[in-house]
This record gives structure tokens, C-alpha cells and sequence, in this order.
């Protein structure tokens, strides 16, 4: 096949024209194409031009992620101080209503303006206390259109907000050590016209001046300086609430002092001298485990380590309680054995009962308790409730006799049950006591005594009542019956057996 000369430069020319439309189209999608950028305005920075200062030595030690150089510990021993960073959004300035118009009219080729402030938070912190805080202010401006690339060519950058927050970040960061060099010097200053030496005048200035200061660790190391050679331990008790003492104390003299008050070393010691029984001791710390879910920040054996435990069992402190004096929380076992006093065995050692003890220990062996079991110990129902059973007492007092007591034929109903009157009267008084049929059926009955007569097992709480009678017998054909019969005298029975587990 032969092409002449013309048709090639047809083709050719079809070529440039497909390729020329095609960068048009490219350009028109460019021109098109909406976006929105960010800017860091170095203009809104709240401090001052910085470089008054350049390093400045401090009386601690850091600790965190920012470690910055330019604070120099004055000793590789001086108590360690968390340096911390954080940015908060303040928001943003308003709506701008100029910016929208010009946004508007021309289609969004005049990006809208917007300007949103953020704060930058340099803080020194002992103990879970402030003690320096620097706040600078800045603003990220961004640009947006929705057709045209506009804010991109000319007022903004590529990067997005999280990028120009770094390029901030950067920025102020020698505002944020004048600041806070600035600050150290000033409480430096006041520390060191205060000079307190005597315990008093050391009290007084960590009321004062030293309550948010850098210089507040070594006000409380000066106060440990100071105790005496003899009765060493009993002065760091009595100064140990000043907050921070403790945790800078020798180990051996922190391990006396940790843990919830009543129950550190030094005054497990002293109650053991005074002839207080171990295991009484032993569930008062099981007792005294902070009700709290996650990680429990304080109150208890927070900072306890082997060492310290080590210490005070070399100092006679009974290995058990020692063992437990940890921040771990106790077993569920181990707390219901504590709640009985049942945590040893016949060698005296510790022990966690099993789950069916436990499950027993939830029951009264006499008919003493607040609420009778419908049980019996040989794990059959109680005469009374037999009685109840036999005579539909559940459905009749749970409709026509509770709609009409006190109605004729209630009453003659009543008198054929043993034992119910006193049921009824006894338990739910409050909601028929009054009823013309209550004296009829006690009088049939022969009174609550005669109920309680026929039991022997009982409960102090409703809600072990409601979780052993589920556990126990929750299998068995007659639990229903019985349940029905045993909720007339104790209403509340029936929302306790919902959230039993």
C-alpha cells in the first residue's frame, strides 16, 4: 500500500491538533482545579524577638520527650522535673465577611480567607505539679477556592496544616527559651533572697513563692538535710505530706513511708508492736484497694518496688503483708476471703478459696440473718414455702387478693395457707399490711415465728441472697415456684436475681 505526500501530512497534522487539544484540556483542568492551602504567619507570634539568652544551668534533672539543651542541670543527681510541649486550637477568628464577598463574586478565583489561632505550651512539672508554664500564641492563615488553584500560586505553600503547625513549632522555639530562662532566673533570684534553712522558714516558702517554682525540689531536699541522727525515721513521718517528700528520700527511708495512710511500713510496725493480729492487718489492705478502673495513679502502693519490700521484710515485717503491699489489685477470691477473715488454712498459710467455698460463704448457718433462705441446709424448700407453693400464693397475691385485700374470699383463701399470714404480714406489710385480711391470715398462720422456726439458713444482704439461690439451685425444676413464693416476702428479690451472676 502507497501513503502520498498530502496524506502524511494530514496525519501529521491530526497528530498536533489531537496533542494541542489535549494541553489545553491539561491547562483548563489546572486552571480548574479548586484547593486550599496553609501559611504559618510569623507576624502573629505572641513573644518578643528572641536572644536574650542562650543556655542557663538549673537545679534539676529532665525527664520527658523534650529535652532541650539550653537547660543545663547543675548535678547528674538534682531531682528529675518533666518537660512537656502540647498545642491547643484556640480557633478560629470569626467568619470574614469581605474575604466570603470577594470569594462569591468572582467565583472563588479570590480564595476565602481564614485565620485560626493555636497556643504553644512549654511547661516544667515536679510531682504532677506546674511549676513554669510558657504560652506563646501564633496563627496558620489558609487560603481556599473551589475552581482555581489561586491560593497555591500565590499565597500559600504545598504543605498542609499539620506541616506549617512543625514550621511554628520550629519557629518559637527560642521565644519559648527566653521565656522560660527568663522565669528560672527570676524564681533563682527569689529563692536565693528567701534562703530558708530551719524547717519553718522552709515551710513558709514552699507556701509561698515556692509552691510553683523550679526551686521547690531543693526547698524539700533542704528540709531532708535536716533530719536529726536519732529518731530519723519519725521526722521524715511527720514531714512525709509535704507533696514530693517521699518520692526524695534515701530507699530506705521511703519504704516506711509508702502506701495509704494507716497502712504504710512505719504503721503497720507500730500496730504489730501494739499486739494487733497479722491477718487483721492483712485484710484492712485488701479492703483498702481503691475502688477504680485502669491504672490507679495514687492512694495505695504506688512506687512500692522489690527493693523496698526487701527493706522491711529484713525489718521483720511479716512476709505476708509485705508481699501485699503492691499496687497490683488483689484477686476477687482473695477480696471475698478478706471480707469473711477466712484466708488461711489449718498450716496458717495463705490460701484463696474455691469458687463453691466462696459461693457458701454468702449464706448464714442459722435463721438469724435479714432474710430467711426458702431453702433449707439438706438443700429442700422450707415448710413455708411449700405452703405458699401448694396454695398459688405467687399468682393470687400478685392479682385479686393484692388488687382486693382484705376481700371475703381472700380471707378465707388465707386461712386454709399455715404460715402465710405471718408471710405477708411480716415482709411486705408495707404494701398490703394494711389490708382487712392480713390479721385473719397471721391469725391462721401462728404468726412469723413460726415461719422463721422453719428455716434454717438465712442472708444479711439481698443481693448474696438473690446470687446464691441462682448459683445454687437455679437448675433445679422447683426454683421458679419457689422464687415466686419467696418474692411475696421479699419484693425486691426479683430485681437482685436480674443482676445476679
Amino acid at each position: 500500500m502507497k501513503f502520498s505526500c498530502s496524506q502524511s501530512v494530514e496525519t501529521k497534522g491530526a497528530a498536533f491538533a489531537a496533542a494541542g487539544r489535549a494541553l489545553v484540556s491539561l491547562v483548563m483542568v489546572f486552571l480548574l482545579a479548586g484547593c486550599q492551602v496553609y501559611q504559618f504567619d510569623p507576624n502573629s507570634v505572641s513573644a518578643e524577638n528572641p536572644g536574650s539568652y542562650t543556655t542557663g544551668t538549673v537545679p534539676f534533672t529532665i525527664v520527658g520527650e523534650e529535652r532541650p539543651d539550653w537547660l543545663v542541670p547543675e548535678s547528674p543527681d538534682a531531682p528529675e522535673v518533666m518537660v512537656t510541649r502540647t498545642t491547643e486550637t484556640k480557633g478560629s477568628t470569626g467568619f470574614n465577611g469581605a474575604s466570603f464577598f470577594g470569594y462569591m463574586v468572582t467565583l472563588s478565583l479570590i480564595p476565602y480567607y481564614d485565620e485560626v489561632q493555636y497556643e504553644d505550651i512549654y511547661a516544667l512539672s515536679w510531682q504532677g505539679e506546674t511549676l513554669l508554664e510558657s504560652r506563646v500564641t501564633y496563627s496558620i492563615d489558609s487560603y481556599l477556592s473551589l475552581y482555581f488553584p489561586t491560593p497555591m500560586m500565590f499565597m500559600g505553600s504545598l504543605n498542609d496544616e499539620a506541616a506549617e503547625q512543625a514550621v511554628a513549632r520550629d519557629f518559637i522555639t527560642n521565644h519559648h527559651k527566653d521565656s522560660v530562662l527568663a522565669l528560672i532566673d527570676g524564681q533563682r533570684r527569689e529563692f536565693e533572697q528567701a534562703n530558708p534553712e530551719t524547717a519553718a522558714e522552709i515551710a513558709a516558702y514552699l507556701k509561698a513563692g515556692g509552691a510553683n517554682s523550679v526551686y521547690r525540689p531543693s526547698a524539700v531536699l533542704r528540709l531532708i538535710d535536716l533530719a536529726p541522727e536519732t529518731d530519723t525515721l519519725a521526722y521524715h513521718a511527720a514531714n512525709s505530706l509535704v507533696p514530693g517528700y517521699v518520692d526524695l528520700l534515701p530507699a530506705r527511708y521511703q519504704a516506711w513511708l509508702i502506701g495509704p495512710e494507716g497502712l504504710r511500713g512505719i504503721d503497720l510496725k507500730t500496730q504489730l508492736a501494739e499486739g494487733t493480729d497479722p491477718d487483721q492487718l492483712l485484710v484492712r489492705m485488701l479492703n483498702a484497694y481503691p475502688d477504680q478502673s485502669g491504672d490507679v495513679q495514687s492512694g495505695y502502693y504506688t512506687g512500692m518496688t522489690r527493693a523496698h519490700r526487701e527493706t522491711l521484710k529484713e525489718a521483720g515485717l511479716p512476709e505476708g503483708l509485705v508481699d501485699r503491699m503492691t499496687n497490683e489489685p488483689p484477686s476477687a477470691q482473695l477480696l471475698a476471703a478478706a471480707k469473711t477473715g477466712k484466708l488461711r488454712d489449718d498450716s496458717g498459710n495463705i490460701r484463696i478459696p474455691t469458687e463453691e467455698e466462696l459461693l457458701e460463704q454468702l449464706v448464714r448457718q442459722d435463721n438469724q440473718g435479714k432474710f430467711l433462705s426458702p431453702y433449707t441446709s439438706d438443700d429442700v424448700l422450707a415448710e413455708w414455702v411449700n405452703s405458699a407453693i401448694n396454695a398459688n400464693i405467687g399468682a393470687t397475691v400478685g392479682t385479686g387478693l393484692g388488687a382486693a385485700a382484705g376481700a371475703y374470699a381472700g380471707e378465707k383463701a388465707l386461712e386454709q395457707v399455715p404460715f402465710v399470714g405471718s408471710f405477708l404480714g411480716g415482709a411486705i406489710g408495707a404494701e398490703i399490711g394494711k389490708s382487712a385480711g392480713r390479721e385473719t391470715a397471721i391469725s391462721a398462720s401462728g404468726g412469723w415465728e413460726a415461719i422463721r422456726a422453719s428455716s434454717d439458713r438465712s442472708f444479711d444482704d439481698i443481693h448474696s441472697m438473690a446470687r446464691y439461690l441462682k448459683a445454687k439451685y437455679g437448675h433445679t425444676g422447683n426454683f421458679k415456684n419457689a422464687m415466686e413464693a419467696t418474692r411475696q416476702i421479699y419484693p425486691e428479690l426479683a430485681e437482685a436475681l436480674a443482676s445476679a451472676y
